[in-house]
């Protein structure tokens, strides 16, 4: 079984940037050993810098536009054009505040601005506003996380840098509470996993769309629901009816005929090819729009991220219910509701309704494990994958695999959400 240091090496983590709207606007890529540190674990950082890179084209939604892809970047890589490899339209390189008195470096950064390429300053506290690197940079991240973000330092200094111009990003965003307050002091694009928190509302019920769209989903969670169930579900909406026949009529799923009903569709395509397809769609649906891009790529995500582990581990029977563990596991975020409400929806069996819940169990440490590797805390997630008695290698090329999956898949949607895809500002 492999060590903790085995797993470490093989993970380069994604984090969402969001705008005002909480649309995706980029994603910082990184490779850290655990939370607290801002460094690589790499003694070389220049080597670190392209094992990063290395890794962007397995994330395709992350390599095209709209989406930037925000990279630290040593000097040694900025004066060597390491960022030309990607292009301007999509890395936007991340500079540390120090050295800023290299004149061979500024020259270097005032090049690849006029090439096009937009900069980014990750100012540390205390802030130095006299720091020569706010010459070049147009966006300036500024962290939330510490408590004295509160003071009037960062007040003073968010005033200034709004009037000099530059574009900012909170970083570390935690809670709503501290998205909410760096938006009224004027941030405009934030990173953090916020989004991923319920936002508490009283009284809230589920509308009479969402528990349509429940009543599908309830019905896509059986093993294999009879096939007349569930041509009489889908024909019953005349959305999802449409999406079905238009997405097994693409390329995507590459039949050899068209499709010309629901019932045609539910024979051709094959209940385990299009029972995840559709489950990611209905998930879709009972989204709140601000929020549909980041939390249903990431719930489809950990869908097949545990699928895939299951399948690698000899965990074939358990394959199902860990796809809807991950499927699901985001449902309080979506609907702004707690999940025991939400689930009260669904005819999961006992031990997945408690595992979503929180409870402890033989699902909570697939949960502990893929909420580690968002986190980058790597040292717990090796400990839960060896806990789970995974496989030597089989987290890092599941994770690699299911984020290519997630992509796919929701690129490939029809009629797609369009303020969680499109519609974005880039700065």
């Amino acid at each position: 079984m492999a060590s903790p240091s085995h797993y470490e090496t093989l993970f380069v983590a994604r984090q969402p940037v969001l705008d005002e709207a909480l649309n995706t606007w980029g994603y910082f890529h990184y490779y850290r050993r655990c939370q607290e540190h801002t460094y690589s674990e790499f003694s070389d950082p220049l080597q670190a810098t392209l094992s990063v890179i290395q890794c962007l084209p397995a994330c395709m939604d992350t390599c095209a536009q709209p989406h930037k892809a925000l990279i630290h970047l040593p000097p040694q890589a900025l004066m060597t054009g390491i960022p030309k490899a990607l292009g301007a339209a999509c890395v936007m390189p991340v500079l540390d505040p120090y050295p800023a008195d290299d004149a061979r470096y500024l020259d270097s950064l005032r090049t690849l601005k006029a090439e096009g390429y937009h900069l980014a300053l990750d100012l540390a506290r205390p802030f130095d506003l006299k720091n020569p690197l706010l010459e070049v940079a147009g966006t300036v991240i500024l962290d939330m996380r510490a408590p004295e973000a509160l003071n009037g330092e960062l007040k003073s200094t968010v005033a200034e840098l709004k009037r000099r111009g530059h574009i900012l990003l909170a970083k570390r965003v935690e809670t709503h509470e501290a998205a909410d307050m760096a938006r009224d002091l004027g941030f405009s694009l934030f990173a953090g996993h916020f989004f991923r928190e319920p936002v508490t509302l009283t009284q809230r019920k589920i509308s009479a769309a969402e528990s349509t769209r429940l009543t599908l989903l309830d019905l896509l969670s059986r093993s294999e629901p009879p096939t007349d169930l569930l041509v009489n579900a889908i024909e019953a909406d005349a959305s999802v009816s449409y999406r079905v026949l238009t997405m097994l009529n693409s390329a995507h799923f590459g039949l050899l005929k068209k499709v010309s009903s629901v019932r045609q569709a539910v024979v051709m395509a094959g209940w385990m090819q299009l029972s995840a397809w559709l489950r990611v769609m209905v998930m879709g649906d009972v989204t709140p729009s601000t929020k549909a891009r980041e939390l249903l790529h990431l719930s489809a995500q950990r869908a097949k991220f545990f699928e895939l582990l299951a399948l690698a581990s000899d965990r074939r029977a358990e394959a199902d219910s860990l796809f809807l563990l991950g499927l699901f596991s985001l449902l309080p975020a979506m609907l702004d509701m707690p999940m025991a409400t939400v689930l009260d929806k669904l005819s999961l069996d006992d031990g997945l309704y408690a595992g979503l819940c929180g409870e402890p169990g033989p699902y909570a440490s697939w949960l502990a494990m893929a909420q580690a590797i968002e986190d980058t805390r790597w040292d717990d997630m090796a400990e839960c994958a060896l806990n789970l008695g995974l496989p030597t290698g089989s987290v890092a090329t599941a994770y690699n695999a299911s984020f290519q999956w997630a992509d796919t898949l929701l690129l490939a949607l029809p009629h797609n959400h369009k303020n969680g895809h499109g519609g974005r500002s880039e700065g």
